[in-house]
């Protein structure tokens, strides 16, 4: 009997977020395994490699970039582009991942660390943050304009869900990538802000698929 899939993951990872979405989608009875943000080592002996989100499927690895793909063949059903909208999926995941995201993770940034497992892990995540956007306290102090940059983007998530559940009218990759841009809002244990019900509706559905 093959061994259940297993999902590299990290949470605070929109693109692993998105992974575990489609496999859910998909209806995949997978594993996940948390790999912690400043030490791959488990992961590079399991695959060869450091990125995450990696699937480990029959016990060979899936890398990243390839998973909805791999997905789509290995369970054409329930489809990742429902009715032939393969091109608007994927569209609407690019988005998530390099437009929403970004948005999402600047306001949410400096709230990460207590999510994380241990100092180490915190320290090292705050270390790297701090390279690559500057100060801490800046980016706190600028927590309020990166919200309402945030809302921008919001505001556009929920015109696409006016009238329909799903944002191609059914669940696809799409919902998987935009959820995923949204995703570290949930991770560091913040809601939807107030005046996105419908977003806030669309997240528990999105959050229930393969239950």
């Amino acid at each position: 009997m093959a061994a259940r899939p297993l999902l590299y993951s990290m949470p605070i990872s929109h693109y692993c977020v998105c992974a575990d979405r489609s496999l859910a989608l998909k209806d995949v009875d997978f594993e996940t395994e948390y790999v912690p943000y400043h030490d791959k080592r488990e992961l590079i002996e399991a695959t060869g490699q450091d990125y995450v989100p990696t699937l480990l499927w029959d016990g060979k690895p899936v890398m990243w970039y390839d998973i909805a793909e791999f997905l789509e063949k290995a369970r054409p059903k329930p489809s990742l582009y429902p009715k032939g909208q393969r091109g608007l999926a994927l569209t609407l995941e690019n988005w998530g991942h390099q437009v929403l995201e970004e948005r999402v993770w600047r306001y949410i940034v400096t709230k990460i660390p207590p999510v994380l497992r241990d100092e180490q892990e915190r320290w090292v995540f705050e270390e790297m943050q701090t390279r690559a956007r500057g100060p801490w306290h800046v980016l706190e102090s600028r927590r309020e304009e990166f919200r309402e940059d945030m809302d921008k983007h919001l505001t556009l998530v929920e015109s696409m869900l006016d009238g329909r559940d799903w944002l191609l009218g059914e669940p696809s990759l799409g919902d998987c990538g935009v959820y995923g841009g949204l995703s570290p809002l949930l991770t560091a244990g913040e809601k939807v802000p107030k005046g996105f019900p419908q977003v806030a509706r669309w997240v528990e559905r999105t959050q229930s698929l393969g239950r």
